[in-house]
């Protein structure tokens, strides 16, 4: 599952960033897929927050959770960048 997160989430990064970074800054090269992940890796680490809680939760829900941020977070922002595109 982490797996197929990083690669959705590079995708994405990468489709933002022709998007909204290369008409703005138009030097920028297109990312590749990998690079994206990379990057996207590296931000998610710096960005990483551990909180201890007595969590309650069943592991169903656990997994739907991390459904949820994996690949449902990264499409939302994709669906609203896409639609900010409209207005450019």
């Amino acid at each position: 599952m982490m797996v197929i997160g990083a690669i959705w989430r590079g995708y994405v990064f990468s489709v933002l960033w022709k998007w909204f970074i290369v008409p703005v800054f138009p030097a920028m090269p297109l990312l590749s897929i990998p690079v994206a992940i990379g990057i996207a890796l590296v931000a998610a680490f710096l960005a990483f927050q551990y909180t201890y809680s007595k969590d309650e939760r069943s592991e169903l829900e656990k997994w739907g959770g991390t459904f949820g941020v994996m690949l449902l977070y990264p499409a939302a922002t994709l669906l609203i960048g896409w639609i900010v595109t409209l207005f450019l």
